[in-house]
Order: structure tokens, then C-alpha cells, then sequence
């Protein structure tokens, strides 16, 4: 429960940032890996295997951030790979898809009602949040 509680409360507080500011802070997402470290270790609800297996779709993404000269923005990816330490390997798969789901979603309402052309960006955290509410963070 605390990881949940944990993704929800950092997720939601960087998307206010990524709205207003289009900037994660990194001071936010090094805290957040390192409470999610201290709260799997406090409580003893993870073994190191499924953390490492957790860090994959973050690498994943610095991966595709890094190809894409920040396509995804660095910050991102490295909530994702916190996500992936938090939750574990496959809800935060699932947050994943959810909320590429629903930015695409929303990037197909932009082009279609002429608000934005193909090269607009668009904050990616608060479709991580809320791909995180509705998959349930785990």
C-alpha cells in the first residue's frame, strides 16, 4: 500500500510541474527512487530480483529517450524506472501502455481539432498519473 500511496503522490506532484513548469525535477525523482528503495527494504516486499526486473521499462525508456534525442523527455523515463522499482515489473507495464494509450489519445484530439501540428510536445507525467489511477498502481 505504501507503494501505491507513494506513486500517487509523486506522479500527481510532478504533473503539476510538467504542466505548468515542462520540467521534472530530478531533487523529485531521485527522492522518490530512493523511497521506494527504503520502503521495499523497511518492509521487506521485494526480493532484489523483482526490483531488478522493475527497472527494465525505465530503461527501456532512457533507452528510447536517448535514441530519440529526448522524444521522451529523461525526466520521464526516470519516474518510469522509480515506477518500476515502486510497483514492480508488470503493473508498471501496465501503467505504461495506459498512459501512452491515453496521450495518443490525446495528441489524436489536438491534430484532429487543429490545436496543435505533429512537432507540438506534450507533457507525458500526467498521463503516467493517470495511466497509474486507472491501472490501480499495482
Amino acid at each position: 500500500m505504501y507503494q501505491q500511496i507513494l506513486t500517487g503522490i509523486v506522479l500527481s506532484g510532478c504533473s503539476v510541474t510538467d504542466l505548468k513548469c515542462k520540467k521534472i525535477y530530478k531533487s523529485a525523482a531521485a527522492a522518490y527512487i530512493l523511497l521506494a528503495l527504503l520502503g521495499h527494504t523497511a518492509g521487506r516486499t521485494a526480493t532484489l530480483e523483482g526490483i531488478a526486473a522493475g527497472l527494465l521499462p525505465g530503461a527501456f525508456c532512457l533507452a528510447v529517450s536517448w535514441l530519440s534525442r529526448q522524444g521522451l523527455g529523461y525526466g520521464d523515463s526516470v519516474l518510469i524506472l522509480g515506477c518500476g522499482i515502486s510497483v514492480g515489473l508488470w503493473p508498471c507495464v501496465k501503467i505504461l501502455f495506459l498512459s501512452f494509450f491515453l496521450a495518443g489519445i490525446w495528441a489524436a484530439g489536438l491534430l484532429i481539432f487543429r490545436r496543435a501540428g505533429r512537432g507540438k510536445e506534450i507533457p507525458f507525467v500526467p498521463f503516467l498519473f493517470l495511466g497509474a489511477l486507472i491501472g490501480g498502481m499495482g
